[in-house]
């Protein structure tokens, strides 16, 4: 099992940090310590209310102590570049002889400085984002597929979609299911071990990729659940939506949504919510039967009785199981799921 020095610098929160809050939410266990300069000796509990007593260090020279065998880059940056005031720590990471993950947009193993160091100390350098070549073009094997799949949705960006799905693998596998997970962003790659970084495709490729990694879990699982990224309403990110939801051609749909959120990511109105359930369908539908299986909503800005009033509100008004899978469970969502396999 890796054990990870989780570089989170200056960006230690949940908008800039999501790959290191998954990591801790989901495999505390692999985290050693987190380094960020601005928490020194707090742990991220404390600042995350993730990942109980792991501790917050200064530097990479003092997360040593804690003896990892992996530098993990754990927050997104402006662009997708690695910040120079990171670069002395993955520096000292490759000459130290640990191996270093990273899911920006740039690629550490082909940079001039750290390709070269990484080959000569003997460690490697894993872009999560590089996608695999040659790029498959779509055949539409979805035709004879013969395993459900689940492709979770939203009416914009940081909606939880990642979470959900990931929470839908953990709570039907409780049950007793056999479900596979395919990531499509770095951080659903570092939890499940495989998948393909849609963003990073070139799009007359993306659903070909995608159908490729689908087609590499097989038939001997109950449930294949897809990662689902942007959103179909999004200015600047519905295309890579739209791609996925032709490379899965899923048989369920989970929408994830945050009742409270009015204005989207790029400061626009929100959708209406009926018309994106019935959008989100009707893309599929031109093709193959698709339920809408549940409402994945976020409700951590209202206390415990608003929540559950909120969920049972959007069960009432849109007559699709609803839940906040983090903080209360799947529920009734978890329930119709298992009902359809």
């Amino acid at each position: 099992m890796k054990q990870y020095a989780v570089l989170v610098e200056g960006r230690f929160n949940f908008l800039y940090a999501k790959t290191a809050n998954a990591i801790l939410r989901y495999q505390p266990k692999t985290v050693v310590c987190c380094i960020d300069s601005e928490n020194v000796g707090k742990t991220t509990d404390d600042v995350m209310q993730l990942g109980d007593d792991t501790p917050i260090v200064e530097s990479l020279e003092a997360a040593k102590a804690f003896n990892p065998d992996t530098l993990l880059v754990g927050v997104a940056t402006q662009g997708g570049y690695l910040p120079d005031s990171m670069r002395k720590t993955v520096r000292g990471a490759l000459e130290s002889g640990m191996d270093v993950i990273c899911g920006l947009h740039e690629f550490l193993g082909d940079d001039d400085e750290f390709g070269p160091m990484a080959k000569a100390n003997g460690v490697t350098i894993t872009d999560l984002r590089k996608p695999p070549l040659p790029l498959p073009f779509s055949e539409g094997k979805w035709r004879s597929r013969k395993t459900p799949t689940l492709l979770t949705v939203g009416d914009d960006c940081d909606t939880g979609k990642m979470t959900a799905a990931w929470e839908v693998k953990r709570q039907l596998e409780a049950r007793g299911k056999s479900v596979a997970f395919v990531g499509t962003g770095q951080t659903g790659i570092l939890l499940g071990g495989y998948g393909v970084a849609v963003d990073a495709i070139v799009s007359d490729f993306e659903a070909g990729a995608i159908e490729a990694e689908i087609d590499r879990v097989g038939s001997d699982v109950d449930l294949i659940v897809v990662e689902g990224q942007g959103s179909i309403s999004h200015m600047a990110y519905s295309g890579v939506t739209l791609g996925l939801l032709h490379g899965t051609m899923p048989d369920m749909l989970l929408m994830c949504h945050e009742p409270a959120r009015k204005i989207d990511t790029f400061d626009y109105p929100m959708a209406d919510f009926s018309e994106m359930i019935d959008l989100y369908l009707r893309l599929v539908r031109l093709f193959k039967p698709c339920d809408m299986v549940g409402l994945s909503l976020i409700t951590y800005t209202e206390s415990e009785d608003e929540a559950k009033s909120t969920i049972q509100r959007y069960e009432k008004e849109y007559g699709i199981p609803s839940a906040d899978l983090v903080r209360f469970g799947g529920g009734a969502v978890i329930d119709n799921i298992v009902s359809k396999l």
